[in-house]
């Protein structure tokens, strides 16, 4: 029996992944000041971070003697009659389905509401990144692609709230 069958493997592989995210997070506060957002890769692992509060649109959250957080803990603010009011709009992941046929990558999302001008799919590298707004609904959603393809900008179309990407496949 090897250390891969009895699950110790992959708990020492977990511990290897802590440590080396512990260590990455060890590198960039020796830098002093952090950037408020970026993205760092180390060794194989990519972490992205985000400091401090922004609203939807990616403005810094002022802070004010009113800023509370509700009883869930998210930020929001205080009316006059102490109930708390969100003041930030929530992402949504978008319910995704992926096909891979014999010339393309089909993958079709589920974002009701939403135009097609409101529409951001941007595919870099492997990794294809999905934005998309509608009246007080942001989605997101990145899915990695594993087929090689051509480099083509992705195909959109959308018909009733189903956004259908299309990815050409190297022949």
């Amino acid at each position: 029996m090897n250390k891969d069958d009895d699950g110790l493997g992959g708990i020492a592989k977990i511990a290897r992944g802590l440590t080396d995210l512990v260590n990455l997070l060890g590198d960039l506060s020796k830098g002093g000041d952090l950037p408020h957002q970026g993205r760092h890769e180390k060794q194989g692992i990519v972490v992205e971070y985000s400091i401090g509060r922004k609203t939807a649109d990616g403005s810094p959250v002022e802070p004010s003697a009113e800023s509370d957080r509700d009883r869930r803990g998210k930020p929001g603010r205080r009316s006059a009659d102490g109930a708390a009011k969100r003041t930030e709009i929530e992402v949504l992941e978008p319910a995704t389905d992926v096909f891979d046929e014999p010339t393309e990558t089909l993958l079709l999302f589920d974002i009701p509401g939403v135009s097609l001008p409101d529409v951001r799919c941007v595919l870099e590298g492997d990794i294809l990144t999905l934005k998309a707004k509608a009246d007080g609904r942001r989605y997101r959603k990145e899915v990695l692609i594993e087929a090689k393809l051509t480099g083509e900008p992705p195909a959109l179309r959308l018909d009733n709230g189903i956004l259908e990407v299309r990815l050409q496949k190297q022949a």
